[in-house]
């Protein structure tokens, strides 16, 4: 017993020299407070965190089109990913600092799925931080959080979010974030709310089927 007792200290002090290391060496990582990062009690540590990951639920990238409603696109020349796109709608390429693509409706062009990528020294995006919290934080942007989750597609992380926001007539989203390949992706499907409901299945198979791999 006295021999676990004092494992587990080990183990617990071991923890906080790693966690102070990294903060003395990297207090912000792309401009997050890493004191957000290793906010809680100490004794928690990182061992909840392994137990949440491992909790995580593996889900294949959507491959359903709707029966023409979506078709592939795969990006060859520029950042390298893939997703299905909604098929006929008007596509814009490259707006530099804003988005690396974006499909609109050509009636209802404020129905629109967005692409866009930025620069990220992580390996992951819950370095950022867990999944309901960084929700929580997109709220002041995107309106009224209404679900989040975190998957598994293809080995990445994904965090999943769904928001409703009251400005300017009304506006449903669905945004997804990850990281890869030194950057980190955002997919961005978002429609007025009374254009949501037929919208829906098209942003959530579009939003699911992506990748940030060719």
């Amino acid at each position: 017993k006295k021999n676990k007792n004092m494992a587990s200290t080990m183990i617990v002090f071991t923890v906080l020299v790693l966690s102070s290391t990294v903060y003395s060496l990297a207090p912000k990582i792309n401009g997050v407070d890493r004191r957000f990062l290793l906010s809680g009690a100490a004794s928690t540590a990182a061992l909840p965190l392994i137990a949440v990951a491992t909790d995580v639920e593996e889900i294949p990238p959507v491959t359903t089109r709707l029966g023409g409603l979506l078709e592939k696109y795969a990006d060859v020349g520029g950042r390298g990913f893939r997703l299905l796109r909604p098929s006929s709608w008007n596509q814009f390429d490259g707006q530099q600092g804003e988005y690396d693509v974006k499909w609109a409706d050509i009636v209802d062009v404020a129905s629109t799925v967005v692409v866009s990528s930025s620069s990220y020294t992580g390996d992951s995006i819950d370095a950022l931080a867990p999944v309901d919290k960084l929700g929580a934080k997109l709220e002041k942007s995107h309106g009224e959080l209404i679900s989040s989750h975190a998957r598994i597609t293809d080995g990445i992380l994904f965090y999943d979010y769904e928001f409703k926001n009251s400005a300017a007539g009304g506006f449903h989203e669905i945004l997804s974030l990850c990281v890869s390949k030194n950057r980190l992706w955002q997919v961005s499907a978002k429609s007025p709310e009374k254009s949501w409901k037929k919208r829906e299945a098209i942003f959530k198979n579009s939003v699911g089927s992506f990748l940030p791999k060719l």
